[in-house]
């Protein structure tokens, strides 16, 4: 039997939004986005610093691994015992640099080596980057995506973030805090 969402009662309703809330895979992906965040920043700064590719991989990785150690351990799996920390974090370093190595081995494909094929695959290449939204005087944009080369560039990291925060869960909830 159906019953309309409009007559299940209020308290009722808050309990599940409560309950939703407090949800693990809630919590994950809300730090995960955060964690995320901290590393597009992160590797984003370092990128238009260093003017190179690798280099920022490494730095945003040991910001944002030990970033994320602390909000999975106490805030997404609520694991407040202190004394497994030291096996946890190692075990999670351990499981971040498998991840950290499909990082450095997608950038490496998709930027540094593969780029053109990339470029010419989603078709950057026939993008006028002088008209809209790349032509208005946002020197942000124009910053970080100025032409085909640095849109794939964005185009890799965010593909790559979204395929580290799936194989990250995982990693976490069966390897590590389990």
């Amino acid at each position: 039997m159906f019953i309309p969402i409009f007559v299940i009662d209020k308290a009722f309703k808050e309990n599940m939004l409560k309950h939703y809330l407090k949800s693990e895979k809630i919590k994950y992906l809300f730090w995960g986005i955060v964690t995320t965040l901290v590393y597009f920043v992160v590797r984003f700064v370092a990128m238009a610093l260093l003017h190179q590719a690798m280099l920022p991989v490494l730095i945003a990785q040991i910001v944002t691994v030990l970033f994320a150690f602390v909000v999975n351990k106490f805030f997404v799996f609520a694991d407040n015992q202190s004394r497994h920390v030291l096996a946890q974090l190692l075990r999670f370093i351990a499981g971040r640099l498998f991840v950290a190595g499909i990082d450095f081995l997608l950038t490496y494909i998709m930027i540094e080596r593969y780029s053109r094929f990339f470029i010419h695959l989603l078709r950057l290449d026939i993008i006028n980057f002088q008209t809209f939204p790349f032509g208005l005087s946002w020197s942000w944009l124009h910053g970080w995506i100025h032409d085909s080369v640095s849109l794939n560039a964005v185009i890799a990291v965010i593909l790559i973030q979204i395929i580290a925060v799936v194989v990250n869960y995982f990693i976490s909830k069966f390897m590590i805090f389990d």
